[in-house]
Formats: C-alpha cells, sequence, structure tokens
C-alpha cells in the first residue's frame, strides 16, 4: 500500500470517527487542531488502524506522533512490513 493509500484510508476513517465528511488533513496537521479529537477519539482510530491494516501499534510509537503526517507514515512502514496486509 502506498502512503497516499494509507493518508486516504486514514482521511477516511477519522472522518467517520469525528463525524465530519469535509475533515481535510494536511501531513503538517497537529492532533491538537484537528476538532474533535479527543483521547477517546484516539483509541477508536488506533483500534481502527490495528483491525484495518492488521497491524499493532505500540505506545511508545504512539506517544512520538505529533502530525497527521507522523500517522501516515508509522502506519505505511508497518504495512509494507512483513505483519501487515493489504486490503484494496
Amino acid at each position: 500500500m502506498t502512503e497516499a493509500q494509507v493518508r486516504t484510508a486514514l482521511t477516511d476513517m477519522l472522518r467517520e470517527i469525528l463525524n465530519d465528511p469535509g475533515l481535510e488533513l494536511p501531513a503538517d496537521r497537529r492532533e491538537s487542531d484537528i476538532a474533535k479529537f479527543d483521547s477517546g477519539n484516539k483509541v477508536m482510530l488506533i483500534l481502527a488502524i490495528e483491525e484495518r491494516f492488521a497491524i499493532r501499534l505500540r505506545s511508545r510509537e504512539i506517544d512520538a506522533l505529533r502530525t497527521f503526517g507522523d500517522w501516515v507514515t508509522l502506519v505505511h512502514s508497518h504495512s509494507t512490513s512483513a505483519g501487515g496486509r493489504q486490503q484494496d
């Protein structure tokens, strides 16, 4: 899966979780700049990512995330490793 595909998938997930179909997420957008993105929604996103991409995110990886681009890079790196599976 390409980074662009990961970005699209994550954007769609967040739009659904936050019930905001018009949400735009440039790579430099910080979590704190996303309205309604709280700790509960973050957990929902993590669970959705782990299920969708068949990966496990570590706490220290999640703690290091600062921007939406960081999320994309992390998920892409996991999804292209041996443990991730691709879905269309």
